[in-house]
């Protein structure tokens, strides 16, 4: 049985190397540990530390677990899948909080659910850390970091890169972004960096097949503005690399102080045998105030900034309305960047952003990805594909939506943009999906 220790540091570890790196580094500065394990997510290495492992369900065994071990601090780090509901295993703690689950699974976005674990924790007499709180050696600073530096030609398109981050952030969207010549390939949606390095490098090599020119281009990843890096701080690693490498990438730019390397001499070697750069950077000021700094929410990311109508004969619920206004919004804010013609939003949480691959892809995209509850994310017909204009709604379009599962398909109405026909509007009620327009 672990005695009370005031410099004794609690772990709750998902995957990855990031927990053991933590729990490795606090050894060395002769800070104890005591690790709760997530069950099927933790690396096998932690072993090496005794941990204790949870079901998801067991909420109040990880609570008490932390407060018996004499914890008063705990990091929570490591990634981590949507739980599938099916395979919990509940605790007495998990109902006395289920209020607290149900409305994390409504928050609408990863952030609003992190402040909400968060909260929960310390309600109970935790306080969280930040990783870079305990583990600072992990910080990626301003600078070269890996590989071959980055040169003057570079700056304009991370710094195009930040500024999209940053634009992003009022919606809750991801952390990072792939520029090439000051044109945005690729955006991150609920997928993961991972995943959108995975599906950019088959598009780039596709078009390389048909000997169709594409730019190096720079992965840039970034926190959002406010976003809540206690528990979300944007983490690289030589899995990055590689993938970076794959998409046939210049390089990779973080910003500097606030990203963590993860199994740092193997990402560095990594850098170092395929000739991308890593880089730490300094953002710049967003008008007047500090780099980095907090902004306010765009306008119309509320329904209450835009008017939705139906046209077709199914009927918008009050959550369909605002998942069409908040992708309306979105449209709205990256017009600036010259993408986004398609963007996918269920339960207010931003799933999938077009950058050049088309509606299409980017509708196939969200229908993959999973969420709270095991399954598809749509199974009760969930979520709005929100088009730029009404000429880019067609039957192709619409039979995408339907396969997904989506509830509709809206657009924004535009000065001088024509709308849709009665064919479509037609279309859309054979495939029992709404239709509607949104205009700010």
């Amino acid at each position: 049985m672990h005695r009370p220790s005031a410099r004794r540091i609690g772990i709750l570890a998902g995957g990855g190397r990031l927990p053991i790196e933590i729990a490795e580094g606090l050894k060395a500065r002769g800070i104890e540990v005591h690790i709760s394990a997530i069950e099927g997510e933790a690396d096998p290495a932690l072993a090496a530390f005794n941990p204790e492992v949870f079901n998801w369900g067991k909420i109040g065994g990880i609570v008490a677990s932390f407060k018996k071990a004499g914890c008063q601090q705990v990091a929570i780090a490591g990634s981590s899948s949507r739980p599938d509901l099916s395979s919990i295993k509940p605790d007495l703690g998990f109902f006395r909080a289920l209020p607290t689950v149900l409305r994390l699974i409504r928050a609408g976005g990863d952030d609003a659910i992190l402040r909400g674990v968060i909260g929960f924790f310390e309600k109970h007499g935790l306080e969280i850390v930040g990783v870079n709180k305990v583990a600072p050696q992990l910080l990626v600073g301003e600078g070269c970091f890996a590989g071959p530096p980055h040169d003057a030609r570079d700056i304009a398109d991370i710094q195009l890169g930040l500024k999209l981050v940053r634009t992003l952030a009022p919606f809750d969207v991801g952390q990072a972004v792939v520029v090439v010549d000051r044109r945005i390939e690729a955006i991150e949606g609920a997928e993961g960096t991972d995943r959108m390095l995975d599906r950019l490098t088959s598009v780039r090599h596709a078009k390389m097949r048909a000997r169709q020119p594409v730019g190096r281009g720079i992965l840039v990843k970034a926190p959002k503005p406010g976003q809540e890096l206690r528990v979300d701080m944007p983490a690289i690693g030589p899995e990055t690399v590689r993938k970076a490498a794959g998409a046939d990438l210049k390089g990779i730019a973080v910003e500097a102080g606030r990203a963590l390397a993860i199994d740092r001499g193997a990402l560095q070697e990594m850098a170092a045998t395929h000739r991308i750069f890593v880089s730490g950077v300094k953002s710049e000021p967003t008008g007047g105030g500090e780099a980095g700094c907090s902004i306010a929410p765009a306008k119309g990311a509320s329904s209450d900034h835009y008017m939705v109508r139906r046209l077709g004969r199914y009927r918008l619920r009050a959550a369909d309305v605002t998942d069409a206004a908040k992708g309306a919004a979105l449209i709205e804010a990256l017009a600036m960047f010259d993408t986004a013609c398609a963007v996918v939003v269920s339960r207010r949480h931003v799933l999938a952003v077009e950058a050049g691959e088309g509606a299409v892809e980017t509708i196939d995209r969200a229908a993959q990805l999973r969420q709270w509850g095991g399954g598809s994310v749509f199974r009760s017909r969930k979520g709005v594909a929100v088009l730029a204009a009404g000429r880019d709604v067609n039957a192709e379009i619409l039979a995408k939506a339907s396969a997904a599962g989506l509830a509709g398909v809206a657009f924004v109405l535009q000065k001088f943009s024509a709308g849709v026909g009665e064919d479509v509007v037609a279309a859309a009620d054979r495939h029992k999906l709404f239709i509607a327009t949104v205009a700010g």
